[in-house]
């Protein structure tokens, strides 16, 4: 925003109040309502560590079905925040500006990894004399018109990477750090990481040489052509991570990578792999004397959580000892207290900073938002107005989730593991799994795993039932290639639709299910009574369910204590780890509402003949 925009009555530039487009309290009288809480907006962020100065710009996931290249996810440029010096000198402080990017780019000119940084914005919650409550940004103006100040909004930041602390179990082997500044301190602050310790212990991270976590900031208000959409007076807390180095012990030099087999979990040997750093010289700060060096998962033959239990360097190289390695990324914690009007009022936010993701226009079949729904919301019912669209955009999703994963490598680690839980003879051996359906060993996804395995057989004729593809130079991940193949079809409104209304127990058969609630479940492992799920007949005529005996029983939730629901298998989404090492599935309510979606498909004839129940709402190409 420059000087362009106009400006209204109520100061606010770019919107206009006789259009209706400002928010609902722009133009209100700071002074008025009182105050009964603070909250930070978002409540939780995603960071991404990343070596370059300038951090990402905003950018939105845009929908394209152009029919001449199928339908495909985009990435456009949204309005981004960038920080500009106060004094031109490219120093702090700065104010915040607001532009729209020509473009998007991941790596800046130096080919450095540009860090995903989120904004914490700061909000107040006023009730007004007749009890109705509005959310305003929390301002200089606002404050003062409370007889306040920006000192007196204190943030308090934690920081914190507990990876070796949740192996070895001892608080020395954290790294934390802790920062408390009031909201007109500008300046970076850095988040220096130490271990805590007690006297007889030495500490992973030493106070002499901290790990860096990256940095907190507030801004100078900018007063100037503020727009209601985009506050820039507004109290907002940056976090920037750290830049995705990795850091170790004086001994954690150079290290071997073994040559592997393709979906193999170690090489039979560790001689003539490529040698490569682990850390940069001046990363090599970490005490090692510590428990983490020479960390071993499979010490006293116990499984050590968290899983996976091999990911720390050393795990795949000859015994699996630890290097004592550890990376800068961190989740945490930020706590805002305002004191205004004789009360402290307190707000709290949550940030992860994970590794890069350059997938931009794929997108997960799942999010942190559907977990969320997936506890918080109430049972999904289908609806004709929104639930089709809802289908579509999860087959769209998944579809572009599987576009990612290497299947050959995940169908071989998996049936390795399968053979390793339940004692098969040889992981390779065709028939360890004979009369298990569906399969878990080499012949899962072969003609022997019918009914599961109908299309990939045909897809693969040149496989045998073997856990590793027998890959030449022409078919060299064939798994992979059918499943992109399979699901990009599914991707399509009209395609899917016609398939979910003629194949609906193909459909619940495929689908893995979630596991079920305790509710859901038998007294005792092994009592197999199904659980029900919405799938009956429909009356359409006062739109009430009539559940009626089927053929066959219905899909049933997968039972933990169960180890051969603790198998993998081909069911969708097929091999697919869950971060707590069991077999992925959909969440319980996209389970629930792709099951309900699929009855009212097949019994209420309203469904299948009226036009607005297409996939896309109506709109097909």
């Amino acid at each position: 925003m420059t000087g362009a925009a106009p400006i209204n009555a109520s100061g606010c530039a770019c919107c206009d109040d006789d259009q209706g487009t400002c928010a609902p309290w722009c133009g209100r009288d700071p002074a008025q309502g009182r105050v009964v809480a603070i909250f930070l907006d978002p409540p939780m962020a995603i960071a991404r560590v990343g070596g370059a100065d300038q951090p990402m710009d905003a950018y939105a996931w845009q929908m394209d079905e152009n029919p001449h290249r199928g339908v495909q996810t985009h990435i456009v440029p949204a309005l981004s925040l960038i920080l500009q010096s106060e004094r031109g000198d490219g120093h702090w402080p700065h104010r915040l500006v607001a532009r729209l990017p020509d473009r998007i780019t991941f790596k800046d000119r130096a080919g450095r990894i540009k860090p995903v940084a989120p904004f914490f914005e700061i909000w107040a919650t006023l009730q007004d004399p007749d009890g109705s409550t509005v959310a305003v940004p929390v301002t200089e103006a606002f404050l003062q018109a409370r007889k306040a100040q920006l000192s007196d909004l204190i943030f308090t930041v934690d920081a914190g990477n507990r990876k070796a602390q949740s192996r070895t179990k001892l608080a020395s082997c954290a790294a934390l750090a802790h920062v408390v500044f009031p909201a007109d301190a500008y300046w970076p602050h850095r988040l220096d990481a130490i271990s805590p310790r007690t006297r007889d212990q030495v500490p992973l991270v030493r106070p002499d040489a901290p790990l860096p976590l990256g940095s907190v900031q507030t801004f100078v208000p900018n007063h100037e052509n503020w727009c209601c959409q985009t506050r820039l007076d507004q109290v907002r807390l940056r976090f920037t991570p750290g830049k995705g180095e990795t850091f170790g012990p004086p001994d954690a030099t150079i290290a071997t990578a073994s040559p592997r087999t393709p979906g193999d979990f170690e090489p039979a040997v560790t001689e003539y792999g490529t040698a490569h750093a682990m850390t940069r010289p001046e990363n090599r700060i970490l005490s090692g004397d510590t428990p983490w060096s020479g960390f071993n998962f499979r010490t006293g033959g116990t499984p050590k959580w968290p899983t996976p239990q091999d990911s720390y360097d050393g795990a795949r190289e000859g015994a699996g000892d630890g290097w004592g390695t550890i990376d800068d990324t961190c989740d945490l914690i930020v706590q805002a207290a305002l004191t205004i009007e004789n009360r402290v009022f307190r707000a709290k936010a949550r940030a992860f900073a994970g590794p890069p993701d350059f997938a931009p226009d794929r997108r997960p079949m799942y999010s942190i938002r559907d977990e969320l729904e997936d506890r918080e919301l109430p049972e999904a019912t289908p609806d004709l107005t929104t639930t089709p669209d809802e289908i579509l955009d999860l087959f769209r999703r998944i579809f572009e989730t599987a576009s990612l994963v290497n299947l050959d490598q995940r169908r071989a680690w998996a049936l390795g593991g399968n053979a390793g839980m339940l004692g098969g003879s040889s992981a390779d051996d065709p028939d360890w799994d004979a009369g298990l359906s569906p399969r878990l060993g080499p012949k899962s996804m072969r003609a022997e795993d019918a009914p599961y395995a109908q299309i990939t057989p045909d897809y693969t004729p040149g496989q045998g039932a073997t856990r590793v593809p027998a890959s030449g130079a022409p078919d060299t991940l064939p798994y992979t290639l059918v499943v992109q193949q399979v699901h990009a079809r599914m991707a399509d409104s009209p395609i899917l639709r016609e398939f979910l209304a003629r194949r609906p127990d193909r459909v619940r058969q495929i689908i893995r299910p979630p596991f079920g609630h305790v509710a859901d479940l038998p007294a005792r492992v092994g009592i197999r009574k199904p659980a029900e799920v919405p799938v009956g007949k429909w009356d359409a005529e006062d739109g009430a369910a009539r559940r009626e005996p089927r053929s066959q029983p219905p899909p049933r939730y997968r039972d933990p204590r169960d180890v051969l629901d603790l198998a993998y298998d081909m069911r969708m989404p097929p091999f697919m780890r869950h971060s707590m090492g069991v077999p992925l599935s959909i969440t319980r309510r996209q389970y629930d509402l792709l099951m309900g979606y699929l009855d009212r498909l097949e019994t209420d004839p309203s469904w299948r003949a009226d036009p607005a129940a297409t996939l896309d709402g109506g709109q097909c190409d």
